[in-house]
């Protein structure tokens, strides 16, 4: 395979929601496949502005596989061997390391190129835009459903083809050979995107790092001694690193994302502006899923894990 384009279309701001997927293949500087996905998104809540974007709609989307369904499909394609190309090729990496998080599923390893500086190498020097319709605009190439994941994927090989051609080369690789300030990247070294437009509002990250228990003797009957917490949200009542602090005192073990070995998901105010109409965080939404396939994980509010935290005094 010279390389794979993909494209994935979204259902609502968070990135974990594809709601569909294009892939089209190219070997010898031919498509010679293509396959499409409709995916049902961890949480059914479409957005409307999305909707009107690619005309996607719930009902189409209510009996589609959810996205572990599609990967034990595709996963097979996504290793060292293969080249993956996408558009903005760090908003539908996000998209794909978003949702392999959401369901718990192993990163493969790859390397991913965007077609925009591929591109830019075929028309240097002229005052182009960078967005999918520009570029293939520049070089007459019709994208039959702007939108339509299947559609954009195919236009985007296209687009490289053509650019591979006219600088006269053999293949994608001897391209980025020539014209090695294109950026060829590591999919596990991506650190993505979560939310789609708007970026986060930037509060005062803690480094789990640097919360270290203040006594090294526990109450071994305390409920948070040995058991793995995770905070999202933002506590009212308490500071966040305060909150850590606390929980590690009595011989908790502090961790960053939810996974199968969580005990505790602390949940404070989310900013539905960020989350989504559903006010679920992604790692709320992970702790769900995790439950479902039958691990257990326990989902409290600020005021429940306080007064767990002060069982302490009690015992």
């Amino acid at each position: 395979m010279d390389f794979i384009s993909i494209d994935f279309e979204i259902a609502n701001k968070n990135l974990n929601s594809a709601c569909s997927l294009g892939l089209v293949f190219v070997k010898n500087n031919t498509i010679i496949d293509q396959q499409y996905f409709l995916i049902k998104p961890p949480v059914l809540d479409l957005d409307e502005e999305f909707t009107k974007i690619h005309g996607i709609t719930a009902n189409e989307l209510e009996n589609a596989p959810s996205f572990a369904e599609v990967w034990d499909r595709i996963s097979h394609y996504f290793h060292q061997g293969n080249l993956i190309i996408a558009h903005n090729a760090r908003f539908d990496m996000s998209i794909l390391k978003n949702c392999l998080m959401a369901y718990s599923l192993k990163e493969p390893e790859f390397q991913y190129v965007c077609s925009i500086p591929i591109s830019t190498r075929a028309c240097r020097g002229e005052g182009i835009g960078k967005s999918l319709a520009a570029r293939t605009n520049r070089f007459g190439i019709v994208i039959d459903h702007h939108h339509n994941a299947l559609s954009d994927a195919r236009a985007v090989a296209e687009l490289v083809i053509k650019c591979v051609q006219i600088k006269s080369r053999k293949s994608i690789q001897s391209y980025i050979n020539t014209y090695s300030s294109i950026p060829v990247k590591s999919f596990a070294e991506l650190k993505p995107q979560t939310i789609f437009g708007k970026k986060r509002r930037k509060f005062n990250r803690v480094s789990i790092n640097d919360i270290k228990p203040i006594n090294h003797e526990f109450n071994e009957n305390h409920p948070f001694f040995r058991k793995n917490l995770v905070f999202t949200g933002e506590l009212q009542s308490i500071d966040r690193k305060e909150a850590m602090q606390k929980a590690v005192n009595v011989g908790a073990l502090v961790k960053s994302g939810v996974s199968k070995k969580t005990d505790y998901l602390i949940v404070g105010e989310q900013d539905k502006s960020l989350v989504g109409k559903d006010g679920l965080s992604t790692k709320e939404k992970k702790a769900f899923y995790l439950i479902e396939e039958g691990e257990s994980i326990k989902i409290i509010d600020e005021g429940q894990f306080l007064k767990l935290l002060e069982s302490l005094v009690t015992n």
